[in-house]
């Protein structure tokens, strides 16, 4: 399964979506780690939203940053 976290200048309100082999979780600036948890609280497992705390926070974990007009799409490098 692929995970984005996408964080965008546009976005106000966060959104969660998830299909066959891709979880994207979209994330305004202004938005913290506790609205991502709102968020995908009874909609992700547990190990997937490790897999998005890591991306969001963790400094070790190997990550991809590619920027889409006003998106940060922010992967794994194992993805």
């Amino acid at each position: 399964m692929k995970i984005e976290l996408v964080v965008s200048d546009d976005c106000l309100i966060p959104q969660l979506t998830k299909v066959e082999g891709l979880v994207r979780v979209l994330i305004g600036i202004q938005n913290d780690f506790d609205d991502i948890l709102d968020l995908c609280a009874g909609n992700l497992s547990n190990d997937e939203i490790a897999h998005v705390h890591k991306l969001w926070s963790d400094d070790e974990f190997p990550r991809n940053f590619r920027r889409e007009g006003p998106n940060l799409i922010i992967t794994s490098r194992d993805d």
